[in-house]
């Protein structure tokens, strides 16, 4: 028998949220003005040469430099984006898995979605405390500075099609006819 529609829509958000993640890592998550009206670009690595470039003027040891609590924020959304690409992928693996009847995974897909959810969360979360924080009293906050960049967003919006799966995984629907589900069991004595 055919998968469930839920089941089918799982994976296509799992592989949206896996690209979201994917796509947003190496591209700015603040867009900062200055003198002349021009703009820079930073992403959670650094300083880009420009907006469209892929090289990089300063890493953000140097962009930030006196504030250290703001380099160790961007440290840990490094690590966990990376987590997130990963597990991301992970999910969508299992899911195309699950497709085919394995009914345990399922809860593997449950468990890289919640997983998943937090660490993308931790991404996005240490930038909005970057954006609205001061920090070390001479790091003003980067609103003062700028505005989100794409980057960000795309952040979000892989969380939000995270919390989205779980929802997805929790619905009774979301089940596979296995073979191995079906096959009938001898009679016991007692019958």
């Amino acid at each position: 028998m055919a998968p469930s529609v839920p089941l089918i829509l799982y994976v296509v958000l799992q592989f949206v949220a896996f690209l979201l993640l994917l796509v947003g890592m190496p591209i700015e998550v603040f867009r900062l003005r200055v003198a002349g009206g021009s703009t820079v670009c930073i992403t959670l690595w650094g300083q880009k040469l420009s907006c469209t470039s892929v090289g990089y003027l300063f890493f953000q040891e140097v962009v930030w430099r006196s504030c250290r609590k703001r380099v160790a924020r961007f440290r840990a959304a490094q690590a966990f984006v990376i987590i997130s690409i990963f597990v991301s992928l992970a999910a969508f693996i299992a899911g195309v898995t699950f497709l085919y009847g394995i009914s345990l995974l399922r809860w593997v897909c449950l468990v890289l979605n919640v997983v998943g959810m937090v660490t993308s969360c931790v991404v996005w979360a240490a930038m909005a405390v970057t954006y609205n924080k001061t920090d070390d009293r001479v790091c003003l906050p980067v609103k003062t500075l700028g505005r989100y960049g794409a980057g960000f967003v795309l952040f979000v919006l892989a969380w939000i099609l995270d919390i989205i799966n779980i929802i997805l995984l929790l619905l009774p629907c979301t089940t596979t006819d296995a073979a191995q589900d079906k096959t009938e069991q001898p009679p016991t004595a007692q019958e």
